[in-house]
């Protein structure tokens, strides 16, 4: 025992040494971390009890000493079912990227437009398929680029994008999409925010008249439970099967197979959700836009991009988007500071998911006081 307590010791004096490196948290200290979450735009209600309680008679029941069907027919099958689809139309994974890359895969090498701003992860998983990438920028706004302006930028043959964007928080219209549709050889849409938006409408419904449409949705997402990956991409049954020629086998556990049915019956719940963005969306941006120096866009999902450029002559807390994240972080809230993100013009911005009221309002009362004047 004493043996064991040494290693222990030593491997955090070790962890201490070196406070650059990032360290894995123990499991059993994740509990004692008071941070609030608003790097994480999954749904804001957390995840359906049903849900917990399916997870936890699984595991009662011993549902996790078998080993899961890596083909998800249970799953596919059900998701099918609730799209109206055949289960030939549904692919597993366990997240964006990875769907992203297999698919990208399927298709010879060409040149890829990916649509900016947008996560780094889309322009790495095009990458590692072997693509040639195309950033492709709205010209005047952060507004998704609209295909005439696309083309503008240079010739591509596939595209990805977000709908919502990630982290500009806009929608595409569903006329936008048909235009690339009817001149791209392929299509790629993430689609894991859509059921966390105002008004947004889902391109599923097209994937039988577009074959070269890729729509990519996350379970994970939807039902707020980021701790258990699961995603799958929805296209017509011809590009699915091609796509399987690329494809490793689904990663997803027994927990796909245990909430197949689940996932598809909570249809109270999603409403439950659209009723409460409807209004906390808006009400965050406005609560946003009257922070000193704090500019925010446009939201149509969960999460709201903000700008911190406050002008010379205001005597403000902080200086910069890096003092005001680190001084968020310090007081307990983590926000997404956006410097790496492909697409933005600076680095003066940053991204506030949208949460529960009481939490959104610790939040700004956090930054107002971070932020306030020195007089």
């Amino acid at each position: 025992m004493a043996s064991l307590f040494n290693i222990q010791s030593n491997l955090r004096e070790a962890a201490r040494a070196l406070p650059d490196k990032p360290v894995a948290m123990p499991y059993d200290m994740r509990s004692e971390v008071s941070w609030i979450d608003f790097t994480n735009h999954t749904n804001p209600l957390g995840t359906p009890k049903p849900i917990v309680q399916e997870i936890h008679t699984a595991l009662v029941d011993g549902e996790h000493c078998y080993i899961p069907d890596h083909d998800g027919r249970s799953f596919r099958h059900s998701i099918g079912n609730y799209l109206g689809l055949a289960a030939e139309n549904i692919l597993l994974g366990t997240s964006v990227s990875q769907l992203i890359t297999y698919a990208a895969c399927a298709f010879d090498y060409t040149t890829v437009g990916v649509s900016e701003p947008c996560p780094l992860s889309y322009e790495t998983a095009i990458g590692n398929a072997g693509h040639s990438i195309l950033p492709l920028q709205n010209p005047i706004s952060f507004a998704p680029v609209d295909a005439h302006h696309a083309f503008l930028q240079g010739n591509f043959k596939g595209l990805v994008l977000g709908n919502p964007t990630y982290p500009t928080s806009r929608l595409i219209p569903k006329p936008q999409l048909k235009q690339y549709l009817e001149t791209l050889d392929w299509l790629i849409v993430d689609e894991s925010n859509i059921e966390l938006t105002i008004g947004g409408e889902s391109a599923v419904g097209l994937v039988e008249s577009y074959p070269n449409l890729i729509v990519i949705r996350s379970a994970s997402t939807t039902y707020g439970m980021p701790g258990i990956p699961i995603c799958y991409m929805v296209a017509h049954h011809e590009m699915i099967s091609h796509i399987e020629q690329f494809y490793a086998g689904s990663d997803i556990g027994m927990f796909g197979e245990v909430l197949a049915y689940q996932l598809v019956s909570q249809n109270i719940y999603l409403d439950e959700t659209h009723d409460f963005l409807e209004n906390e969306i808006p009400w965050m941006q406005c609560h946003l836009s009257l922070l000193p120096g704090v500019n925010i866009f446009p939201a149509e999902a969960n999460f709201v991009l903000c700008e911190f450029n406050p002008s010379p002559e205001m005597e403000l807390g902080v200086g910069s988007v890096q003092e005001l994240v680190t001084n968020l972080q310090l007081a307990g809230f983590l926000v997404d500071d956006l410097h790496d993100t492909p697409g933005l013009p600076h680095n003066n911005f940053f991204c506030v998911a949208v949460r529960l009221r009481e939490e959104n309002e610790r939040l700004l009362s956090a930054m107002r006081s971070i932020i306030k004047s020195f007089d």
